[in-house]
């Protein structure tokens, strides 16, 4: 089987331009055959063992529904930053299939920013609401990156594939409140979405979504009889020494410094 953007593109350049087209003008597209089903099981055989021990990994283990009482099992965990944690997953070959579609689409060296993976229990009813990913970000200035979604099984409505709202990386990016309890890895929710024209993306296993930082977007609760288990891999232009060398976040840097040494002396 040949895969849509591994190598040079591997002889599917017009489809490989189709998508790009579909993401410059939506803010998200679907990616079929980004990597092989045997690829996807390696990726649950790195990640099982994480959710294994989620009560012992500290603050990248978060419940995206909110704090549970002391016993309860979590109703949608989630790994932050599971790339740390198992080194290996950054050798497969989703992983840097991922990475050459950023770098085709933005068309600069990229690196890795940041990658969490969601494992939704059977019959959960908590959907993950409405967003844009530029929320999360608290830096000077926007972020330049491309969002993978990839589910390790069939992504379908009824386990709570992805659904995106075409355009809506155009802005205006809007305001979210905070859902629950905010934490390390907690989430935000977008306030008066309008969902009219939002678009469902059901994917087959090898699969995955991409989109745009500013891009509403939304998954639906998990209705099915099995986990619905996601892997969401960030890559962007010249990976995080943008966000380091940047002159603007290095002069906000230096003005947060400043600012708090004043108070400091002040106090």
């Amino acid at each position: 089987m040949r895969y849509l953007f591994g190598g040079h593109f591997n002889g599917n350049g017009a489809r490989a331009a189709l998508i790009a087209a579909r993401f410059a003008r939506d803010g998200f597209a679907s990616v079929e055959n980004l990597s092989s089903p045997d690829d996807i099981r390696r990726i649950q055989s790195l990640l099982d063992p994480l959710f294994d021990r989620f009560d012992t990994i500290g603050d990248r283990a978060v419940d995206l529904a909110g704090p549970q009482p002391p016993g309860v099992r979590p109703k949608s965990p989630e790994i932050n930053e599971a790339v740390i944690l198992q080194p290996l997953l950054r050798e497969t070959q989703t992983y840097k299939n991922c990475r050459a579609v950023a770098r085709a689409l933005l068309g600069v060296p990229v690196g890795y920013q940041f990658d969490h993976a969601i494992y939704k229990p059977p019959g959960n009813k908590t959907p993950t609401a409405w967003h844009q990913d530029e929320a999360y970000n608290n830096e000077a200035i926007p972020l330049h990156s491309i969002h993978f979604w990839i589910p390790l099984q069939d992504a379908t409505r009824e386990n709570g594939c992805m659904w995106f709202i075409p355009g809506s990386h155009r802005g205006p990016k809007l305001q979210h409140r905070v859902v629950g309890l905010r934490t390390i890895g907690g989430t935000l929710a977008a306030e008066s979405v309008d969902g009219t024209n939002a678009v469902v993306c059901p994917l087959s296993i090898g699969s995955a979504t991409i989109h745009h930082p500013m891009t509403l977007h939304y998954t639906g609760a998990n209705e099915s009889a099995d986990y619905r288990r996601a892997w969401i891999l960030h890559f962007g232009a010249y990976g995080k020494f943008r966000r380091l060398l940047h002159p603007r976040n290095i002069t906000a840097k230096i003005r947060g410094r400043v600012n708090s040494d004043r108070h400091s002396w002040r106090s």
